[in-house]
């Protein structure tokens, strides 16, 4: 079967997202190299580091004890204030918590989702390791709750859900070993079921301190010399490690159809129980692991002769590998259909990491899904010649022992086991991610907007250096990948961004660009409207080919003017159109208006309402346009006529002079008028002898100034008769109620209500003066705080900004239409920067992008203080239970807690009561056990005198003495102490 079979897209689960931190490694990068190298990432501690770890001495020294542990990065550490978390807080949290909600984030990070914006809905499906005993002396009953949710693994998934905003399903998974692996199951099965969009799955196990390592005793699960020898002859046992993992996960047809970056694929998944038919409790089965496999073949649809490589769960024990290879034996020879062609390879992440405990079986989905993803396999590290009673010689499966390609004619497939003590075995069926179509590469080129943000300024200065660094690499994404990531991603109050079209662009922008914006939560913005003589060949192309909005409303325009006035608007979008085409007024004026009417108009779709607008000259009708004053075919139809009745006014020149109004005022009389006013300029319109006279008067003078590329005199006398026309045009068009104000370009006021409908204001709106230094100041004084200028050039915003510097004025289009697309990109970007909204996944060129990879939100983790460590426990391997006080005497429900504290057979063993012996040795009577009563206090004594005695040490039972009441928050308890 393949990805295009509707039954396997329908069936199948896509990974889309990874986060780790194991022994050896900070991240995913990191474990991956580890892996393929062979690294052993188990650490063996010194004597000065035992020493200073504060661990007993009489541990350190016994002949038994191994130094050796699994240490996970940066485990005492926690960005607590990314999370709003308090220091007293994150003092209560048990350490896997907070590594796990970590991950968590930065696994979103990875698969480039951000739960607010999605629209979907996210579960959490994880575990933890054993609940780490309280610090001594923690009575506070004010903070009992909050240690309590802080330790607990009841809150661990709606912890994380809670602050990473997730609404789908946050269950918790403890099945002990498989946790990790079972977690991925459930998810997978919500998904399947619709009761989530994405899941996150996902398993934790840290404790604190770090330094430590176990007694060895023969034949038991911890090995003899800190190794995992998984499927050795000399293998021993595994080693106490550590980690978190957390994969996103999504239906594979919700994955295609999204352009996510796809992992590996999940074909098939199942969970069971061993039941009772075995030697005992903790033992394995082979006849529960072989069902187990069985049942994910048939639920991926797959043979056994297809599987290339199983991520065994591997403990590296003389019993366990057997147990496992025999069941994988059996469920292979019945599920196979006689077509394999090559062994089946078999290896585990404990011999690179040891027991990662309840993460195991995520840390082992993890590795198995990055060597599909790669396309290769990776060695098995202290592998020298395999076990005798693995008998692998009558098996389809080999040991993997070097890093090469993994070459297989058909799809590569994987399977990936994880048995929990307790007996509830999962397996997975995993696939090598579809390969990309090269034709889904090719419209993607161009500039690319990389918008990036992070809670604080140092994280994005971090952020940035590493981004930079990972389009520096080999494989680095393509800008256009990098761009829908980073949109797709949850956004955070600092930003920057960088317009760039090559990998080597983007890293060197981000290198030499340092600057930091902090977003507004809602900022003011205002829209700016230029006049005629901006629009040049080629302007608006961009943003046809990226605003879908824009591009809707250009068209529907240009069918409205094509059917009724016989205009074609699309040269203006074409480079190669004749300059005289543009100085036809009609042109002109009716290429501006739509081209700030549509990109208002798209602007609107993302959210953005205008505190005002302004605009200059027929720049104005957008901006009645926007705010509600006519309907949009109604002022297109008035454009049109007054553009006509200017381009059959007598002819005439305008002429930009720089210098203030109160020296330009002296050059006006009868023939000269006042058109504009600008700040530090003014234009100046009339007869064309007159004004090109008055251009070379000026210039001999010194003064700076341009004749403008019209034939008319706007803003004149000349332009009474047009006035005319305008004034009947007018009259004619039914009124609407605008819902926005603007700023009127004669008196640089707001408009009153109706302004739109007054025939005679139109009429002196194109005879008088346009007031542009009156108009930014009362946009200034608007308290809008970012400008926005829709249309081709820059002149509003330069305008602006000579104004005030401290206004954000951004022009969308730009000056060259040939760099439009940079252009439009970084205006966007720079919009986004100051907080307006940018629908960044509407634009065509960020939805030819995939998501990808990309380093996630820095962490700026500091030390959580370590709680004190209880008192050392007895030798004899158990805590004595304190007596309770006279005033809590009451029965009470009471579980035995015992300790194993020798290598003898168990009926070697004598047994120690602590408490009443008659609560629990009336049980034990009559099976040859020795019963030594004790008073409250006398316990370790009593041990240690009886542990001697023969020279056996003792099997301890500690009994709690009845309650008269129940305790209260302060009384000391057996779960304290026996945690």
């Amino acid at each position: 079967m393949t990805y295009g079979d509707p039954m396997t897209q329908e069936n199948s689960v896509a990974v889309v997202g990874l986060s780790c931190r194991f022994p050896g490694a900070h991240n995913v990068e990191e474990y991956w190299r580890n892996l393929c190298a062979g690294i052993d990432s188990i650490t063996h501690f010194d004597r000065p580091t035992l020493d200073a770890s504060g661990l007993d001495t009489a541990l350190v020294t016994d002949p038994r004890f191994v130094p050796a542990r699994g240490v996970v990065p940066d485990g005492e550490l926690f960005d607590r204030e990314f999370f709003g978390i308090s220091a007293a807080e994150a003092a209560t949290m048990d350490p896997q918590h907070r590594v796990f909600l970590e991950c968590a984030a930065q696994a979103l990070d990875d698969a480039g989702i951000d739960p607010d914006r999605s629209g979907k809905w996210t579960g959490l499906f994880a575990g933890g390791d054993q609940t780490p005993a309280p610090p001594a002396g923690s009575v506070d009953t004010a903070t009992a709750t909050q240690r309590l949710i802080g330790r607990e693994k009841d809150f661990l998934a709606t912890r994380a859900a809670y602050k990473l905003d997730l609404r789908g399903p946050a269950i918790t998974v403890q099945t002990a070993c498989s946790t990790g692996l079972v977690a991925v199951h459930q998810a997978c099965q919500a998904l399947l079921g619709h009761e989530c969009d994405v899941a996150l799955a996902g398993a934790t196990a840290l404790h604190l301190p770090q330094v430590g390592g176990h007694l060895h005793q023969e034949g038991s699960i911890l090995s003899a010399d800190g190794r995992c020898r998984a499927f050795d002859a000399d293998a021993s046992g595994t080693v106490n490690s550590g980690g978190v993992g957390v994969v996103v996960l999504k239906r594979l047809t919700d994955a295609l159809e999204n352009g996510d970056r796809i992992v590996a694929v999940i074909r098939g998944s199942a969970v069971n129980n061993d039941g009772r038919e075995k030697v005992g409790y903790t033992s394995p089965s082979v006849a529960g692991q072989r069902d187990v496999i069985r049942m994910a073949l048939a639920r991926a649809g797959v043979s056994s002769d297809e599987i290339g490589y199983v991520e065994a769960h591997g403990t590296g024990t003389p019993v366990g590998d057997p147990v496992e290879v025999a069941a994988l034996t059996a469920a292979f020879a019945a599920e196979s259909e006689g077509s394999r062609t090559g062994p089946c390879l078999l290896g585990t992440a404990k011999a690179n990491i040891g027991h990662a405990g309840a993460a195991a079986g995520i840390a082992g989905l993890i590795k198995a899904a990055l060597m599909l993803h790669h396309r290769v396999f990776v060695p098995t590290p202290h592998f020298s010649r395999p076990n005798p009673a693995l008998d692998l010689d009558a098996s389809p499966f080999r040991i993997s022992t070097e890093h090469r390609p993994w070459e297989q004619a058909g799809p590569r497939l994987a399977g990936v086991s994880s048995f929990g003590i307790g007996g509830t075995n999962a397996h997975l069926v995993l696939e090598e991610p579809p390969r990309t179509e090269p034709g889904d590469l090719d419209e993607a080129d161009g500039a690319h907007a990389l918008c990036l943000s992070a809670a604080t300024p140092e994280a994005l200065h971090t952020m940035r250096t590493r981004l930079a660094d990972r389009f520096d690499a080999a494989d680095a994404p393509r800008p256009a990948d990098a761009a829908r990531t980073l949109a797709a991603r949850r956004r955070f109050p600092y930003c920057l961004s960088v317009v760039a079209g090559t990998a080597a662009e983007a890293a060197a922008l981000l290198r030499d660009t340092d600057r930091t914006t902090r977003a507004a939560q809602a900022p003011r913005v205002a829209f700016l409207f230029p006049g005629q003589g901006a629009l040049q060949a080629g302007h608006g192309r961009a943003a046809h080919a990226l605003l879908p909005v824009f591009r809707e409303v250009f068209e529907t325009c240009r069918v409205h003017v094509r059917a009724r006035h016989d205009i074609d608007l699309a040269p203006a979008l074409d480079p190669g159109t004749s300059p005289d085409w543009f100085l036809d007024t009609r042109h002109q004026q009716l290429g501006l208006f739509v081209y700030g009417y549509a990109l208002a108009r798209q602007l609107s779709a993302w959210g953005v309402t205008p505190e005002a607008s302004l605009g200059h000259s027929v720049g104005e009708y957008a901006a009645a346009a926007t705010a509600g004053g006519w309907d949009w075919q109604d002022a297109l139809d008035l454009v049109h006529a007054r553009a006509t009745a200017m381009h059959q006014a007598p002819p005439g020149r305008m002429l930009v002079v720089r210098a203030p109004l109160d020296e330009v005022t002296p050059l006006l009389d009868d023939t000269v008028s006042l058109a504009t006013v600008g700040s530090g300029y003014a234009v100046v319109s009339g007869p064309a002898d007159r004004i090109e006279a008055l251009a070379a008067d000026r210039r001999a003078a010194g003064t700076a100034t341009r004749l403008l590329p019209t034939a008319h005199a706007f803003h004149s006398p000349l332009m009474a008769a047009a006035a005319e026309e305008l004034r009947k045009a007018v009259a004619t068009v039914p009124g609407t109620t605008s819902h926005q104000t603007w700023i009127s370009g004669v008196t640089g006021e707001p408009t009153a209500p109706g302004q739109a409908q007054d025939p005679d204001y139109w009429a002196r709106q194109l005879t008088g003066t346009i007031r542009l230094d009156l108009g930014m100041r009362t946009l200034a004084e608007s308290g809008a705080q970012v400008l926005v200028e829709l249309g081709p050039g820059d002149s509003l915003t330069r305008e602006a900004i000579r104004r005030s510097a401290d206004l954000v004025a951004v022009p969308l289009l730009g000056r060259s239409p040939s760099d439009e697309r940079g252009n439009l990109l970084g205006a966007l970007a720079r919009l986004w920067e100051e907080g307006v909204r940018v629908d960044w996944e509407s634009l065509a060129p960020v939805r030819a992008g995939r998501l990808c990879s990309l380093p996630p939100h820095p962490l700026a983790r500091t030390t959580v203080p370590v709680p004190p460590a209880a008192p050392p426990r007895p030798p004899a391997a158990v805590a004595p239970v304190p007596a309770a006080s006279s005033a809590h005497r009451a029965p009470q429900a009471v579980t035995p807690v015992w300790t194993q504290a020798g290598a003898a057979r168990p009926d070697a063993y004598d047994v120690l009561l602590a408490g009443d012996p008659a609560r629990l040795g009336a049980a034990l009577s009559g099976h040859g056990v020795t019963a030594v009563a004790w008073r409250p206090g006398a316990l370790a004594a009593a041990a240690d005198g009886f542990a001697v005695r023969d020279g056996r040490r003792p099997l301890v039972i500690a009994v709690p003495p009845e309650r008269e009441a129940p305790p209260g928050p302060d009384a000391p308890g057996v779960a304290p102490v026996l945690a």
